[in-house]
């Protein structure tokens, strides 16, 4: 059941399901929490939450905003008030690994642990920059057909896909654009060796164009643990997502036991 919170005057949907260490799972631009569709299965084991960010699926439009990475990270902070929780797991995929990022760096004390799929620290690469850039004229003048493209990158499943489109139509189109060019001049290498919680970081081996990122955090961070799912691209939460949810499970148990 989607819940609301209010959250300087906007409505904020989120799915706060099962027990235990809570793990939030903050999504890419205009896909919604949806994308997260099969980590919901993790609430057997955790307490997992899943939020819309402001202008995507069924929160509140965003009107006004200075920079969208600060606004989206305090919207996770306040979200995390509003629940009660003093500390998280936080789980970002893809661009919003850069929200996490925000996230571990300006409230280090609110993370418990950090995940990354596909993250990156700032885009140095052409490939990656023109992913950022192809991203946010698609979103700002082909929304519908980039949600479609998107939904039949990430899963087969007929289902599932439908579940996907459906919910990125939904996302304001002139958010989901910014959120790209943001996240494209966003910068937080020098940050990555101050970071002093869990790290996971999990890559797709045929998705090089993301996958060279662990580089910098492993030269930047002996502390981080690195997973490559084989045979698989940018897409492991939906592809690979038995062995998505089996690493996250690891990650957390140990944190647990770390307590």
């Amino acid at each position: 059941m989607t819940n609301f919170a209010y959250i300087d005057g906007k409505k904020i949907a989120y799915d706060d399901i099962g027990s235990g260490i809570p793990i939030v799972f903050i999504h890419p631009p205009g896909m919604g929490r949806y994308v997260f569709h099969y980590q919901y299965r993790l609430q057997k084991k955790f307490r997992v939450i899943f939020p819309d960010l402001s202008g995507h699926g069924d929160s509140d439009r965003l009107h006004e905003h200075e920079n969208l990475i600060v606004e989206y990270g305090n919207e996770i902070i306040s979200l995390l008030d509003t629940l009660h929780i003093s500390t998280a797991v936080i789980c970002g995929y893809s661009a919003g690994g850069t929200i996490a990022q925000y996230l571990a760096t300006h409230f280090q004390d609110r993370v418990k642990g950090l995940i990354l799929f596909g993250g990156y620290p700032v885009v140095y690469n052409t490939l990656l920059a023109i992913e950022h850039k192809l991203g946010f004229y698609m979103a700002e003048n082909h929304p519908n057909l980039y949600a479609t493209i998107l939904a039949k990158s990430h899963t087969k499943n007929k289902t599932v896909r439908k579940l996907l489109i459906k919910h990125m139509k939904k996302s304001q189109k002139e958010i989901w654009a910014r959120y790209y060019e943001e996240v494209l001049h966003t910068n937080f290498y020098d940050e990555v060796d101050k970071l002093t919680m869990p790290i996971l970081l999990i890559y797709g081996t045929r998705s090089d164009v993301f996958n060279r990122y662990n580089r910098i955090f492993r030269k930047k961070n002996k502390r981080i643990r690195i997973v490559f799912f084989k045979r698989t691209n940018h897409q492991t939460l939906t592809k690979r997502w038995t062995l998505a949810n089996e690493e996250i499970t690891r990650f957390c148990n140990r944190i647990m036991i770390k307590k």
